[in-house]
């Protein structure tokens, strides 16, 4: 039996804690959910904003929206982004609640910063799409967000949480 297993027992950890200490696949599927949940937040506010400043679902053209679509993806991300960690910081990871509200703040800070990375891929992916065959930006968001999942949970597990993204 190896060590860390053996601390597990000695520490009165369940089976099911070791499974998910093991395998990171469970934290991964977590982290899916609660990002998820934050890109419906995002995708919500983006499709509002379009029906709001365009009477329509349909954006005219990259030329005569690209400032305003990214007004609407700063908003959006950011919120969206707020949302994921909050759900994150409850379901998938484990966060001493006792360390205050600084170092929440801390970590809030720095997810919003690291998950600018995997936003920036989203936005990328959006306004070419929107350029190159004039995509609703709905949907760019959704592939960009596909893309970008991998960048994004690594490098949040990372430096957020100081959790080695596929292990432990």
């Amino acid at each position: 039996m190896a060590e860390s297993e053996e601390a597990s027992k000695r520490t009165g950890d369940s089976k099911l804690d070791r499974l998910l200490k093991k395998y990171a696949v469970f934290r991964i599927a977590k982290f899916a959910v609660a990002t998820g949940t934050g890109f419906l937040v995002n995708e919500l506010i983006l499709f509002a904003g379009i029906f709001v400043a365009y009477h329509t679902t349909r954006v005219p053209s990259f030329a005569d929206s690209s400032l305003t679509i990214l007004g609407l993806d700063a908003l959006a991300l950011g919120t969206g982004a707020t949302v994921a960690f909050a759900i994150n910081e409850r379901i998938t990871v484990k966060v001493d609640r006792k360390e205050g509200q600084l170092n929440w703040i801390k970590r809030w800070g720095k997810y919003q910063v690291t998950s600018l990375t995997g936003n920036l891929i989203i936005i990328g992916v959006q306004l070419a799409l929107l350029d190159a065959i004039l995509l609703f930006p709905v949907y760019g968001s959704i592939i960009g967000a596909i893309v970008s999942y991998p960048v994004t949970y690594a490098v949040s597990m990372h430096f957020v949480w100081g959790v080695r993204p596929f292990r432990d």
